[in-house]
């Protein structure tokens, strides 16, 4: 078993999550080798697995032939009750047209890297994202404060761990709701995060859903996090999971 781990341009890992993830994965007595770009892997064989950014491991299941199902898993139907509030599609073009729909939160639907996560309250706030010859499909949704936010890494369908990474130490999850969200996530990939925060009024809602190829560690253990991603480039690639135990 092997794993590409992604590096900077002077041969360090690229962050913490390379770094935790090449102490997890040597753990596990799997052989680890650096890359700085995708295009150094001389490696064909699919089993062999990449940690890196999102671009990085997309590129890399496009070397090898590999489709992933279009779109991102942001606001699944079956999750939508956890929501505790309005979520909808657009465009940024349509958005920037109707005034009266500002003062929404917005992200890119599709092209996940095109642009952060945002409020749009003015006309300033869309500076660089108007185009209306390539309309830029988003999800709206009204506006939360949320005051503390968990990621809990969801792997084969079981709570893996869970990190606080914003917000008061104080604050309470309910392991209630996170277990039964986990239930109703019926087409679930093998791994992937929930992302839960408790609003100004102590109410517990799912922030989004985050893809499990290439998630932030937030402090979970290298041998865990390694497990983890093992579990989704198992499953894209159609390969055997050796970390499945």
């Amino acid at each position: 078993m092997k794993a590409y781990i992604q590096t900077d341009q002077s041969g360090d890992f690229y962050n913490v999550n390379a770094y935790v993830a090449n102490d997890g994965f040597q753990t596990l007595g799997w052989e680890t080798e650096k890359y700085y770009s995708v295009d150094e892997i001389s490696s064909h064989d699919p089993e062999d697995l990449i940690v890196g950014g999102i671009a990085n491991v997309r590129k890399r299941l496009e070397i090898l032939g590999i489709e992933r199902s279009s779109g991102e898993i942001d606001y699944p139907e079956e999750l939508e009750k956890y929501l505790g509030r309005k979520v909808w599609e657009s465009t940024v073009e349509e958005l920037f047209e109707n005034e009266q729909n500002w003062n929404v939160f917005i992200k890119p639907k599709q092209e996940t890297k095109k642009f952060a996560g945002k409020v749009i309250r003015e006309f300033k706030d869309f500076i660089g994202m108007v185009d209306k010859n390539n309309p830029t499909e988003i999800w709206c949704s009204e506006t939360v404060q949320f005051k503390t936010e968990w990621r809990c890494f969801i792997r084969y369908g079981e709570i893996l761990d869970i990190r606080q990474y914003k917000g008061r130490w104080d604050s309470k999850l309910d392991l209630a709701v996170i277990e039964q969200a986990v239930k109703d996530f019926k087409s679930a990939p093998a791994a992937y995060a929930l992302d839960f925060g408790i609003d100004e009024n102590d109410h517990m809602k799912l922030v989004e859903v985050n893809d499990g190829h290439s998630l932030g560690t937030y402090g979970i253990s290298g041998v865990n996090y390694a497990r983890f991603l093992a579990a989704r480039w198992a499953e894209l690639t159609q390969t055997t999971d050796y970390a499945r135990f």
